[in-house]
């Protein structure tokens, strides 16, 4: 299935093509001069997948030069050299020395640039200092020690109304997540970032990372600026908390009919059938994504995934991990993937090697703490797959397979209510995912907490993925916790259940049915439905015609006496 685009009017302001390759080209220059290198590649690769119009070529020189001579009048001329000097040194990553040679610089994107190089050498150096990958992610040990004064030197600032700069808002919200990552104000001021300047897709990506649950969401979009940014932003987050295909098509479908090849609204395309288990549908996007870019590793991770999983693309998968490697061997997901290729191979120690490897190199790689939890697990370092798992929940929250897996460990190792945490914190993520709500309600059965299993089971049965094998275990279930709480309510589910076609005719549930029915009916003094199941229960030999026949006696019995009386 193609991706589908222009089908709706959009809610959000788009320029027209030539307009909107114009505000890219800004965006990927002001990005760029100030070392947001994610955020300046984003928005080339956006301008690069519109399609071809015919332009004025002076009109086009025009436009770029103006606003490029607009940024440089807006510095003096001592304060533009410095910039220069110090743009140059933060490109050869020497922070420290950008940054004390922009010390005295008064203008927004000076100070900005001073402000990121000092955070990014105070980054450097907390890596340096962290030498246990395994250890504690938010050691005060390996804390970034310029964040205080940083944000000290932004408060005052802020104060004096010295911050309206959507890059400075930026990178004040980035710290200030660092220094209180349970403040519940971070998405406001990311947001008043994205207000200030729209363009900014690493203030966009902070800004998601704030929003765990749809409600959150909800109050987020209310709010955001009317820009084609938001669209994209809904979009993104349409993929993180992992909406159905369907949810996701819509979304897509305001993006003007231009939008149709951009790489980013297919990659989130991938992604959002990778997370809903449509392997196949996902591989073959991310398939047509390196054949028009045959050096991307981004996402390539999550491509190994897939690879692995599916029966039979062990070839695919040495192959798709050569590619990287020839295209940067030192990329995070280069790692992944090498892990998942040795995986494959059973080479288990080799992919926990390359695990490690991703890490240190982005000790927030998210799919190097999943995948290496599994490989610990697969060795029966039950011990250091926990670890992994809570890192990768430190890292991303929303990941609902890491507190799954965290249930599924605590269930093996018969810590049921610390299994029953975890598996409520995954079915809030994926409260429309049967395999949540059905580990849960076992649990809870386990347990002897039969109101919460009946909700938990009920709430499996409503769920739009449930298999059919699935459907019948559930159903089984809860018609087995009604029987001692309302007889009424597992008469119905026994009936629901054996009218399914797909229940096997010698199957036990439709037994353990008609045998809860047979005794239903006799309680309830319905003769012909008592002899019905009765009957049917004889055929599958739990009991003789004679012994339906005395339990109709019985009730016949039963109702004579009650009418004497």
């Amino acid at each position: 299935m193609d991706l589908e685009t222009g089908l709706k009017t959009s809610s959000y302001e788009f320029f027209p093509v030539n307009e909107m390759k114009k505000v890219l080209r800004e965006v990927v220059a002001q990005c760029s001069e100030r070392g947001l290198y994610f955020s300046a590649k984003w928005a080339a690769e956006t301008l690069e997948g519109l399609p071809d119009e015919p332009v004025d070529n002076s009109e086009m020189d025009i436009s770029l030069d103006s606003s490029m001579i607009q940024e440089s009048t807006n510095l003096d001329l001592v304060e533009y050299d410095k910039y220069l000097l110090g743009k140059s040194y933060f490109d050869v990553k020497e922070f420290d020395r950008a940054a004390y040679f922009l010390e005295s610089c008064k203008s927004p994107k000076c100070r900005f640039l001073r402000i990121y190089s000092k955070y990014l050498a105070g980054e450097k150096r907390k890596d340096e200092e962290s030498h246990d990958i395994m250890g504690q992610m938010n050691d005060l040990k390996t804390f970034n020690k310029e964040i205080p004064k940083l944000m000290e030197e932004m408060d005052s600032w802020r104060n004096s109304c010295e911050m309206n700069d959507g890059f400075l808002l930026y990178i004040y919200a980035v710290m200030r997540k660092q220094l209180y990552p349970q403040d519940k104000d971070l998405k406001d001021l990311f947001l008043e970032s994205v207000h200030s300047y729209h363009y900014n897709w690493s203030a966009w990506v902070e800004l998601g990372e704030c929003i765990t649950n749809r409600d959150m969401l909800g109050y987020v979009l209310n709010r955001l600026p009317n820009t084609f940014m938001s669209l994209f932003f809904k979009l993104h987050m349409s993929v993180e908390l992992q909406d159905f295909p369907q949810a996701f098509s819509d979304i897509a479908a305001e993006f003007p009919s231009e939008y149709a090849d951009n790489r980013f609204l297919q990659t989130k395309q991938a992604l959002i059938y990778y997370y809903n288990r449509d392997y196949d549908f996902s591989e073959t996007i991310f398939d047509r994504l390196l054949k028009s870019d045959p050096y991307r590793v981004d996402d390539m991770d999550i491509y190994s995934n897939i690879l692995y999983v599916v029966e039979g693309k062990s070839a695919k998968l040495s192959i798709l991990a050569h590619m990287c490697v020839f295209s940067d061997k030192f990329r995070a997901e280069t790692m992944c993937v090498l892990g998942n290729y040795y995986s494959s191979k059973v080479e288990r120690e080799k992919a926990i090697s390359y695990f490690r490897r991703a890490l240190q190199i982005d000790r927030n790689c998210l799919s190097a703490w999943t995948l290496m939890g599994h490989e610990y697990l697969e060795i029966k370092n039950t011990h250091a797959a926990v670890i992994s798992y809570k890192r990768a929940v430190e890292v991303n929250p929303k990941d609902y397979r890491a507190w799954c897996a965290l249930g599924q460990i605590y269930e093996m190792l018969k810590l049921p209510f610390y299994a029953i945490y975890y598996f409520q914190r995954s079915s809030a993520l994926r409260p429309y995912d049967a395999r949540m709500w059905l580990s849960l309600a076992s649990l809870y059965e386990q347990q002897c907490l039969y109101v919460e299993a009946i909700k938990g089971f009920s709430r499996a049965l409503e769920a739009k993925d449930i298999d059919s094998t699935s459907t019948i275990y559930a159903m089984t279930k809860l018609a087995k916790l009604y029987e001692d709480y309302d007889p009424d309510k597992a008469a119905v589910i026994w009936h629901r259940l054996l009218a399914k076609d797909d229940l096997h005719e010698d199957a036990e549930e439709r037994k353990n049915g008609h045998k809860y029915l047979a005794h239903y009916y006799k309680d309830k003094g319905d003769a012909e439905e008592c002899i019905r199941h009765t009957d049917i229960l004889s055929d599958f030999g739990v009991q003789s015609k004679e012994d339906a026949r005395i339990i109709v006696k019985e009730l016949e019995d039963k109702l004579l006496s009650s009418k004497q009386s």
